[in-house]
């Protein structure tokens, strides 16, 4: 089996049939779908056995444990070479995985590969267009390419064995941002391509919509792990991602108010104007100053 196109489904039963037509129609024979029921009450789980019998298609209910534990589950009866996550409530453009299958069988030295996408946040649909590139130092693709702005599962590619060591965090939001910094621990090569699109399409219950203090403490955790190795200091891009991280920072304390949940160390950097507001204030001090400005408005 050449790929396994994993699909969690939770409560999805209006944009469930378009997610799994635009896989099965991608014209890509040595690939398997898999279904995997969060324990959906809406009547998915009824639109997914209807899929059962059909070729390389399998069907898996499970107690609602959330998106990591189904994408755990899923990974754990995948037989593809490669594995790649399709979020139900998106749908791929046609034709899109043989032209991505290309690249990779082009060169086995790719580990993940990363596809263009189109991004529909409920107010604006934005294009975005990956460079044709190989980055055998792969942190400088999180930096240099600022990955960390796109970092998602569903537009990329994986071999498989990426995950035989690593899971999806249970009980994290934004588990992707914890996943995927930890699978370029694991990757030879990155590769980025033109080629698309991925549809991301908005969904007013799914987490980005509704994140609250609690998630947004999760995504500031996620950066924190990255911080740790302070070795990446060093590389080029690394200040705007820093920026970004403060960033993530801010808007958590202005959420939570909790001076506990200040956990981003205040490093010399001073490339934007919250940059240079930090070396004056200090971190707790430019916090309670973004939280208190933003109260007022």
């Amino acid at each position: 089996m050449l790929l396994s196109v994993i699909i969690p489904v939770y409560n999805v039963a209006y944009t469930l049939e378009r997610c799994v037509q635009s896989v099965l129609t991608q014209n890509l024979s040595d690939m398997e779908i898999v279904l995997v029921d969060d324990g959906s009450t809406d009547g998915s789980s009824v639109l997914c056995d209807t899929y059962r019998n059909k070729k390389n298609i399998t069907v898996i209910h499970q107690d609602n444990a959330g998106l990591s534990a189904a994408r755990n589950t899923g990974l754990t009866v995948a037989k593809g070479r490669y594995v790649t996550f399709v979020d139900s409530d998106d749908y791929l453009d046609a034709d899109l995985y043989p032209s991505l299958m290309k690249v990779l069988q082009a060169d086995d030295d790719i580990d993940l590969l990363e596809y263009s996408f189109v991004r529909d946040d409920g107010k604006s649909v934005e294009t975005h267009t990956l460079h044709d590139k190989c980055y055998h130092d792969v942190w400088r693709y999180w930096f240099e390419a600022k990955a960390y702005l796109h970092g998602f599962a569903c537009n990329k590619i994986f071999k498989r064995t990426l995950f035989d060591t690593i899971q999806f965090p249970i009980g994290r939001k934004f588990e992707d941002v914890f996943v995927l910094p930890q699978l370029l621990g694991k990757v030879r090569c990155v590769r980025t391509t033109p080629i698309g699109f991925y549809q991301y399409t908005y969904n007013k219950n799914g987490i980005t919509a509704r994140a609250q203090g609690s998630e947004w403490k999760d995504l500031l955790q996620a950066h924190l792990n990255v911080l740790e190795n302070t070795s990446l200091q060093a590389y080029e891009g690394f200040g705007a991602y820093y920026a970004h991280v403060l960033n993530v920072q801010l808007h958590t304390y202005e959420l939570t108010g909790n001076a506990n949940d200040i956990q981003l160390p205040t490093l010399p950097f001073y490339g934007t104007l919250k940059l240079k507001l930090l070396r004056f204030f200090g971190m707790k001090g430019l916090c309670m100053l973004h939280r208190w400005l933003h109260q007022l408005l």
